[in-house]
């Protein structure tokens, strides 16, 4: 069977080797690339959707802030008047720009009563059916409709902004609306009008698949796809926001990114066909492919040629050492005249040829010489072959053992020697490789220290009548190639000294028994226990390892104690080891602060004190971690201090704080002033919206509390609605009527709560020092009664308490 040369073989490989490559690296940079891409174009789309997005919901509640404005400037009289309200609305031009379908009253019972701008001869119709007002006259909450036909243009589409009006007591008396024109130019069609790029257009809709606002106003109104037929369109509507691939109505494949407008829930859109987003890939694709097919036949050609050069001295050589054969006795020089690496090659083949027959005729010498060698050697040692067969058994080995070789050459039976039952000795396990039976042969052993490969054991045995310790060695004996040939065992009689070994072990033993109950102790102590010899790392145990932040001592030996103490710390640290090494004693413990490997503080408690290690004089340091005592402790304090709802401080740090203000006060002689504030109508927010909402109510009055006041003075929560502020520092006693008139402004505005608006005012008794001096009991008692005069005198008011 004919066989393929070196040559179609190397070439093939690097040009199959140079074809894979290439179009590996270009089908992946081509992936990447168009991977990379379509990611960028999506997420790009996504974000302008998303800015165009925030934009129009912006406007959206612009629109509606707006409207909710005018109604809670209609006064309730205007409400009930068909011609006030008529000429109010008309009067409201900023109405008139927002709302460009006109605005319109509703009645409380849902018949319009004014509409503006223009005429309607729909004044006094009922129109409490449509949904958006019913829902509004239900809920009392401010509502944007979906799209409705407009009655006054046909073939329009309008959106209605409804909003309560309400009278006294908080009564609604009607409904105020504006309505928006889909088809006319304006804040929610203009989007719709904008250009994405190339070809891109934005589109409005919402959860029930009615499009708001579209550039064709054909489709405004009108259904999109049903649920089911559009994938990437169910999600959006189910909530997904982002960019995905999918059909546009016209079967032309697009990219679609989704964004919602939390102010109504509807969904901004915008569409992009792929064979514009995508020209850039379909580009690169087509590049791709044509660079290849040009350049695969070039590389072929190429690597044909330059394989073919280099292998022809080769191919040359091999020939003539195919004529040359096995037989080493009819070996000829190769002639090979090339001054690369294939004459290297042939003048290497040439010489080595030439030192293997000079090997071959001193290599049986050596052998003769090795076995001489073995036999007169002083060591007792034997060699058996990989068959197991003893073939050597020197001289020193009959005078130690008392066997004669004659007994043991060609034998396979060298345990004899040793021992009274057969089983394999040193030299068996490692001709067979089974180590595993070490363990069970011999009760000490290891790996030799000094032969590679090498066994070691030793034992007690017997040996002509008398106990000897006996070291064995055996190592492999291996051929050029490798392969074992044979192993080697030799002796060591070492009774003398494991005689002197075992008198030295029970000595020793006394000793590191008590040794070994310390370091166990110091190892296993939760604390961290150090040894410092001229104020550096000797020893660390593994606790204080963890505590500094290390994994092992290893990484702190050497290094200085202080780098690991924080700065402010460092003067205690010093004069406790100063004291230990001066006066020979436990220097007292003391709370400090240690740095962590990472440069972060662990507080510790720390004792130093006086130690000998190895024979040198040193310091033991114990450090114990504090850091959870202290922060329970810090806890402990804030529960004890302030207020769990507002974070406020509480009766009990008032007190405190109160007391340390008047000591201020009377010592630096500056007035000083104490408010007391009790919440109006709080009553009625609890009892309309629940305690979740009052609350809520509580935590922001806290908040606007602070707010009017400076940072050194004091907002306290007493419990329930009540509250107190202490002002110190005061430069006059006008000072706290500044303050409460500031706090009357704040709490005028309303409360949102849950999307509710509550009104709650705030009444204050005030009482000033030295007006009012008298101890605290006196000062609380005397700020209370001026907030119950300023309840009695119509609330949300202040009183000052004018001394007594």
């Amino acid at each position: 069977m004919s066989r393929c040369s070196l040559k179609i073989k190397m070439s093939l490989v690097v040009f199959l080797l140079i074809g894979t490559v290439s179009s590996c690296v270009a089908g992946l940079g081509l992936l990447f690339f168009m991977r990379e891409f379509k990611e960028t174009v999506a997420a790009r789309q996504f974000a302008v959707v998303s800015a165009m997005a925030g934009e129009l919901d912006e406007k959206i509640l612009a629109a509606q802030r707006e409207l909710v404005a005018v109604a809670m400037s209609i006064p309730p009289a205007t409400g009930r008047d068909a011609a006030a309200m008529q000429s109010f609305l008309d009067q409201r031009l900023d109405l008139h720009q927002v709302f460009s379908d006109g605005t319109a009253f509703f009645s409380a019972d849902g018949r319009l009563v004014a509409f503006s701008p223009g005429q309607t001869p729909d004044i006094g119709d009922n129109f409490s059916k449509l949904d958006f007002l019913a829902a509004t006259l239900r809920s009392g909450k401010a509502l944007i409709s979906e799209p409705f036909p407009s009655q006054r243009r046909r073939g329009h589409q309008v959106v209605m902004f409804t909003v309560p009006v309400l009278g006294g007591g908080g009564r609604m008396i009607g409904v105020l609306g504006g309505r928006v024109d889909l088809m006319e130019e304006n804040f929610l069609s203009r989007v719709a009008h904008l250009n994405l790029q190339d070809g891109g257009e934005f589109f409005l809709f919402n959860r029930q698949r009615q499009i708001v606002a579209h550039r064709n106003h054909d489709k405004i109104g009108k259904p999109m796809p049903a649920k089911g037929m559009r994938e990437l369109l169910d999600r959006a509507i189910d909530g997904y926001q982002g960019s995905g691939e999918m059909d546009n109505p016209a079967g032309s494949p697009s990219i679609y990114s989704f964004k919602r407008l939390p102010a109504r829930g509807w969904i901004l859109a915008a569409e992009r066909p792929l064979s514009e987003a995508y020209a850039p890939i379909y580009r690169a694709q087509k590049l791709a492919i044509f660079s290849l097919a040009l350049l695969l036949p070039l590389a072929l050609i190429t690597v044909w040629l330059f394989v073919g050069r280099l292998t022809a001295p080769l191919q040359l050589f091999a020939g003539r050492v195919r004529e040359i054969g096995g037989d080493a006795g009819k070996y000829l020089p190769v002639l090979v005249n090339n001054n690369d690496e294939i004459g290297d090659l042939a003048q290497a083949f040439n010489a080595m040829m030439q030192e293997l027959v000079i090997n071959k005729r001193s290599l049986e010498s050596e052998k003769g010489f090795a076995v001489q060698l073995l036999q007169h050697s002083a060591v007792p040692c034997f060699v058996i072959d990989a068959e197991h067969r003893v073939i050597i058994w020197n001289s020193a080995m009959e005078e130690l053992t008392g066997v004669a070789a004659g007994a043991q050459l060609g034998q396979i039976e060298p345990w004899r020697a040793f021992y009274d039952e057969p089983r394999r000795v040193l030299a068996d396990i490692v001709v067979a490789g089974t180590l595993y039976e070490m363990a069970d042969l011999y009760c000490c052993y290891a790996d030799s220290p000094l032969i590679p490969e090498g066994l070691r054991a030793e034992g007690w045995y017997r040996l002509k009548g008398k106990q000897r310790y006996l070291a064995f060695e055996a190592a492999p004996i291996r051929d050029a190639e490798g392969r074992l040939i044979a192993a080697i065992q030799t002796m060591q009689d070492m009774t003398l000294r494991a005689n002197n070994e075992e008198q030295l072990r029970g000595m020793v033993a006394a000793i590191g028994e008590s040794e070994e109950r310390f370091r166990r102790l110091v190892e296993l102590s939760l604390d961290g226990i150090a040894i410092l010899v001229g104020r550096r790392f000797v020893f660390v145990n593994p606790a204080g390892c963890e505590m500094l932040g290390y994994r092992s001592s290893d990484e702190l030996l050497g290094k200085e104690m202080r780098e690991f103490i924080q700065r402010d710390s460092e003067q205690q640290f010093l004069e406790q080891a100063t004291c230990a090494e001066e006066t020979g004693t436990t220097a007292p413990w003391i709370e400090e602060r240690l740095l962590r490997h990472d440069r972060t503080a662990v507080e510790v408690e720390l004792g130093v004190g006086p130690f000998v290690f190895r024979g040198e004089n040193a310091l033991q340091v114990i450090f114990r971690d504090i850091t959870e005592r202290k922060l329970a402790k810090a806890r402990l304090e804030t529960l004890a201090h302030y207020d769990s709802l507002t974070s406020l401080p509480n009766r009990v740090l008032f007190f405190d704080r109160l007391r340390h203000a008047v000591f201020e006060a009377k010592r630096y002689q500056h007035p000083m002033a104490l408010m007391f504030l009790d919440l109006d109508s709080f009553k009625q927010v609890n009892d309309r919206l629940g305690h979740a909402a009052g609350d809520a109510v509580l935590v922001e009055a806290g908040y606007r509390l602070r707010e009017c006041v400076r940072a050194c003075d004091m907002v306290a929560r007493m419990g329930g609605d009540e509250f107190t502020i202490i002002l110190t520092k005061m430069a006059d006693r006008r000072d706290a009527s500044l303050v409460a008139e500031r706090v009357l402004e704040a709490f005028a505005l309303p409360f949102l709560v849950e999307g509710e608006s509550a009104q709650v005012g705030v009444s204050i008794g005030i009482c000033v020092y030295p007006d009012c001096d008298a101890d605290l009991d006196g000062m609380v008692r005397y700020a209370d009664y001026a907030m119950y005069q300023a309840k009695q005198d119509g609330k949300n008011v202040y009183r000052f308490h004018l001394g007594g």
